[in-house]
C-alpha cells in the first residue's frame, strides 16, 4: 500500500508540473458588434447563367449592400462563379473559382459556405435575405480560438502590396501537453472586385456583380502560434490580365474557352479589395441548429477575417479622402489638382483615368503616380486627344496605411458635348432649343 501510495503521488508531482495554466495575452479581442466573437465569412457559389442562382441575387446583393454601408458590421463576403450543368459562359469562372467550389465538395449552384462549411445553405428562393442574415448571425456568435487578424493594401501602378498581420490572443486557462493551446492555421488572402458588370445568359443583359473572386494572392498558408505570438506577412500581388478557365468553359457564343485567355472584363484597381481568412485547421464544427446543416467534407472552419476598411474600422483609423479638386485645361493637357486629408498624412496617392466612360471596362484603365506635396496637395497630368473624355479616380493610402478611392469624375470641359454625369442639362438644351425655334417660327 505504501508503494502504491508513493506511485500515485510520484505521478501526481509530475502531471502537476507539466500542467500549468496557460495565460492569455493581455490584448483584449476587438470589440465586435451584437455581441460575435469574429468577422463571419460567406464563401457563395454562383454562375451568372444559373436560373436559382439569379433568382436570389437581389436577395444576396440587398445583404451585401446593407452590411457595407456600415463598416462596424463584422461580415465578409466572397462570391465564386461556377460553370454546372448547361451553363458554361460565364466570364468569371476561373480553375482557381473551380478549386474552391471543389474544396467544400459543393453539389451544386447556388451554395453559400458560412465560416468554412460551419453553416452550409444549398439551393435559394424566397427568403434567401433572412436566411443568409441568420446564418451570418449564428456563425458569428460561435465559439472560436480567439484571434486579431489585421491586412493592408497598397496600390503601386501595376499592383498591390497586402500585408496580413495575424495575433493569437489566446484562450488561457489549464492546457495538457498532449492538448496545448496552440492556433494551428491556415491563411488564405482572396481578392475580389466588387460593382463589376457582366453578361448573363440567364438575364440576357450585362448585370451587376459584387465580390466576385478574381485571384488568389496567399494560398494555405499554414501557421502555427502560441498565445500572444503574432504573424506577418506580405505578398506583392501583380494585376492579371490573363485568366485561366476551367475544362468546359464557353464564352457568350459558346466557343471553347478552356486554358488561359485574355480576361474579358479587365480589373479595375479602383474596386479591387483583399480579403484575409483565417482557418482554425483543429475546429470542424458544424451547426447542431434543427433545419441546419454543415459542411459534410469536414474542412477546416474560419475563426476570423478581414479587409482593409475592416482593418481600419478596428483601428479607428479615417480612411483618407479627397476634399475638393482642381480642373486645368491647357491645350492637350489634362491637369489634375486635389486636395487630400488624411490626420495621419498621405502615404501615395495614384490616378488611373480613361478616354471613354465612368465605368469602363472594355480595356485596363490609365495609371499615372501623382506627386503630393507637404500640404497634401496631389497633382498629376494627362494627355488626351480632341474630343475624347477624360474619366478619372484617385487611389490613395495613408499613413497607417489606410487604403481608399474616390468615385469616377470627368474633367471638366473634355470630351465635347455634354457630360455623360448630367443628364439633365441636355434636356434642358433641348428645351430651349426648342423654345427659341417655336419664337423664331412664330416671328
Amino acid at each position: 500500500m505504501r508503494n502504491l501510495t508513493a506511485a500515485i503521488t510520484c505521478f501526481m508531482f509530475v502531471i502537476s508540473s507539466l500542467i500549468i495554466p496557460v495565460e492569455a495575452t493581455e490584448a483584449e479581442p476587438d470589440d465586435y458588434p451584437n455581441g460575435w466573437t469574429h468577422r463571419p465569412l460567406m464563401e457563395q457559389f454562383t454562375s451568372l447563367g444559373c436560373p436559382p442562382c439569379m433568382s436570389i441575387e437581389p436577395d444576396v446583393a440587398k445583404l451585401w449592400k446593407e452590411f457595407r454601408k456600415d463598416p462596424a458590421e463584422p461580415v465578409t463576403f466572397i462570391s465564386f462563379h461556377q460553370a454546372n450543368g448547361a451553363y458554361h459562359d460565364d466570364e468569371f469562372v476561373s480553375q482557381e473559382s473551380k478549386d474552391r467550389y471543389e474544396h467544400y465538395a459543393v453539389q451544386g449552384t447556388p451554395d453559400a459556405q458560412f465560416d468554412g462549411g460551419y453553416i452550409e445553405e444549398l439551393g435559394g428562393g424566397d427568403g434567401t435575405y433572412d436566411t443568409y442574415k441568420d446564418h451570418y448571425f449564428e456563425s458569428g456568435e460561435r465559439d472560436v480560438k480567439p484571434t486579431e487578424l489585421r491586412v493592408w493594401q497598397e496600390f503601386r501602378e501595376d499592383r498591390f502590396i497586402f500585408t496580413v498581420n495575424l495575433t493569437y490572443l489566446g484562450e488561457g486557462g489549464i492546457h495538457p501537453p498532449w492538448d496545448p493551446d496552440v492556433l494551428d492555421s491556415s491563411v488564405y488572402l482572396f481578392v475580389v472586385e466588387d460593382d463589376i458588370m457582366a453578361w448573363s445568359s440567364e438575364e440576357g443583359k450585362e448585370v451587376m456583380s459584387h465580390n466576385v473572386f478574381r485571384e488568389m494572392a496567399l494560398h494555405n498558408e499554414q501557421i502555427s502560434l502560441q498565445p500572444a505570438e503574432t504573424w506577418t506577412h506580405e505578398v506583392e500581388w501583380v494585376i492579371p490580365d490573363t485568366i485561366l478557365y476551367p475544362s468546359g468553359h464557353e464564352d457568350r457564343d459558346g466557343n471553347e474557352q478552356e486554358g488561359e485567355h485574355p480576361i474579358p472584363t479587365p480589373i479595375n484597381p479602383a474596386k479591387v479589395s483583399v480579403v484575409a481568412v483565417v482557418y482554425d485547421n483543429d475546429d470542424t464544427s458544424r451547426t447542431t441548429t434543427a433545419g441546419k446543416t454543415g459542411n459534410s467534407a469536414d474542412t477546416p472552419r474560419a475563426a476570423n477575417s478581414a479587409t482593409p476598411q475592416s482593418t481600419a474600422y478596428d483601428e479607428e483609423n479615417e480612411p483618407p479622402k479627397v476634399v475638393s479638386y482642381d480642373e486645368t485645361l491647357v491645350g492637350n493637357i489634362a491637369e489634375i489638382s486635389a486636395v487630400l486629408e488624411d490626420d495621419d498624412g498621405i502615404g501615395s496617392a495614384y490616378v488611373i483615368y480613361n478616354f471613354q466612360n465612368g465605368s469602363y471596362d472594355d480595356e485596363a484603365w490609365g495609371v499615372m503616380p501623382m506627386e503630393v506635396d507637404e500640404n497634401n496637395v496631389a497633382t498629376a497630368s494627362i494627355e488626351f486627344a480632341e474630343g475624347d473624355p477624360v474619366w478619372y479616380r484617385i487611389l490613395l493610402v495613408d499613413g497607417k496605411h489606410g487604403f481608399a478611392a474616390s468615385e469616377a469624375k470627368q474633367f471638366e470641359g473634355t470630351g465635347g458635348g455634354f457630360m455623360e454625369d448630367s443628364p439633365g442639362f441636355g434636356l434642358v438644351a433641348i428645351t430651349m432649343a426648342l423654345l427659341i425655334g417655336l419664337i423664331r417660327r412664330k416671328d
